[in-house]
């Protein structure tokens, strides 16, 4: 049985750190709180605007920016905070389309030393785990045009 009420429970984590509704939505839940309480909560939220994953993920993403993120590591850093699947969708493609991803990746060459073949297979597959276009692994990684198995471009 709940010993505090879900309102309560939902502003001292809000004021805390900001959190997506499905991350207030399973707080709530493993507190064992009535779940017409966690609907009516949320929706107080999301109309006085404490709570919007929108803005929550546009934060995500300009933080992951700042790191070189690639958009897959961008991708799984908004679903691991439970933002709703289509906002991530939505952003994700809109950052395909308006961000420059060699920008974003160059400064991760400071971190090795692509004379070295072990080093520039490490760049490049980190390059490719974190979803950076094939184009960018290329550029970055490639030596004067030298091919680089198994990279496509996308």
């Amino acid at each position: 049985m709940p010993t505090e009420p879900a309102h309560s429970l939902a502003l001292r984590w809000l004021a805390q750190k900001s959190l997506s509704v499905g991350e207030i939505k399973e707080r709530l839940t493993q507190k064992q709180q009535d779940p017409l309480a966690i609907a009516d909560v949320v929706e107080q939220l999301l109309q006085v605007g404490l709570l919007d994953d929108g803005r929550l993920a546009q934060q995500i993403v300009a933080k992951g920016l700042e790191r070189h993120e690639g958009p897959k590591r961008l991708a799984v850093r908004l679903a691991r905070r439970r933002i709703a699947p289509e906002v991530c969708r939505d952003l994700i493609n809109d950052l395909q389309s308006h961000v420059d991803w060699l920008r974003i990746a160059e400064p991760l060459l400071e971190r090795y030393d692509i004379s070295s073949q072990k080093e520039r297979t490490r760049l490049v597959r980190r390059l490719v785990q974190e979803g950076f276009p094939g184009a960018v692994v290329y550029r970055l990684a490639g030596e004067r045009g030298e091919d680089i198995r198994g990279v496509d471009d996308y």
